[in-house]
């Protein structure tokens, strides 16, 4: 859906000073022509109505945070220059489509963490695995996976946040397999059901990759830049790298808060995360159904690590002495 712009303005268009100033502290980080904070904030923007997840009061942000068509915003490129689906969800009901895009978005922001530091809470063994997977139609899959090479299944759950998030990982030491390298990841309520959505998503890059390689597809005629990366990743080493994990100090505990719109929300108000959802609404054969994208610059605004981003927010601030120099260069190995 194309994201319009409601109204040209300055930052503080309607936002208050502090939340204007996270904007600034963002851009400031992710603008690749220099510019100042103080040129940042004599800067007019096209601008969004979104609302406040704080309160669901309405605001306006600068479109770019949003859409991902550069068309009539083209000034915010400079500023902005990268973006991409992170925080999107498309449901029928409202709740459905905000708790979709919030938990979306956090699920990158785990990952993001895990890439740049390496840790993780654990890593999920076999026995378990079979167990979480015991009745459900992914244990076949799995299975039929493990028969084919190596996975592996990595727990990158936050616990200040409800929920579990897991990160499934495939590798392949034969360099005349198709694939090498694939990855699946699922931010669920339960270890079983984050277990089951990973190992589809696993299944699905695996057969992306395969059918590329066996109609000896071209890399750089696919559009998509994250996909295009991923492509490029497919190899054993990868595996290795993203598998050479460390472990997270066990001096915390699992979030007792609800895994639903509430819950999430609740967790990034503990945190003092400030966040923005943009809304829209359509009508398909007679029925309303919901798009919404959460945004904030608190968080990590894009999943590229490696340029253009806000390495230094809210987030990132808890675990910045544990991030791995090397890691900030390379844009983590996930579509």
């Amino acid at each position: 859906m194309e994201v319009r712009s409601d109204v040209v303005g300055d930052i503080t268009y309607t936002l208050s000073g502090l939340e204007a100033g996270e904007f600034i502290y963002a851009f400031s980080q992710t603008n690749e022509s220099g510019l100042t904070s103080a040129q940042l904030a004599k800067k007019s923007y096209s601008l969004t109505e979104v609302l406040r997840v704080s309160d669901f009061s309405y605001c306006h942000i600068p479109t770019a945070c949003i859409s991902l068509n550069y068309n009539k915003i083209e000034s915010e490129n400079l500023v902005y220059p990268l973006r991409d689906t992170c925080g999107c969800c498309f449901h029928y009901r409202f709740e459905g489509a905000a708790f979709g895009s919030i938990k979306e978005y956090l699920e990158r922001q785990f990952l993001a963490r895990f890439w740049l530091t390496k840790e993780c809470t654990r890593l999920v063994f076999e026995p378990d695995i079979k167990m979480a997977l015991s009745e459900s139609r992914a244990y076949p899959l799995y299975d039929a996976l493990c028969k084919s090479g190596e996975i592996t299944v990595i727990d990158i759950t936050d616990y200040d946040y409800p929920g579990v998030c897991l990160l499934a990982v495939y590798g392949q030491k034969d360099n005349k397999r198709h694939v090498r390298y694939c990855a699946g990841m699922s931010y669920a309520e339960t270890l079983s059901t984050a277990l089951e959505k990973s190992i589809y998503e696993l299944w699905q890059t695996y057969r992306f990759i395969d059918l590329f390689q066996a109609t000896e597809g071209d890399v750089e005629e696919v559009k998509d830049s994250y996909l295009r990366y991923f492509l490029s990743c497919n190899t054993y080493g990868t595996y290795k790298e993203i598998t050479s994990v460390r472990f997270r100090g066990s001096n915390t505990s699992e979030s007792s808060l609800e895994f639903n719109l509430s819950g999430l929300l609740a967790a990034l108000k503990s945190q003092r995360i400030d966040g923005y959802l943009y809304v829209d609404s359509l009508v398909m054969e007679s029925s309303l159904y919901f798009y919404c994208k959460y945004v904030s610059p608190n968080l990590f605004l894009h999943m590229n690590n490696s340029r253009g981003i806000n390495f230094h927010n809210k987030y990132s601030e808890r675990f910045m002495g544990q991030v791995f120099s090397e890691r900030k260069k390379i844009m983590v190995p996930f579509p």
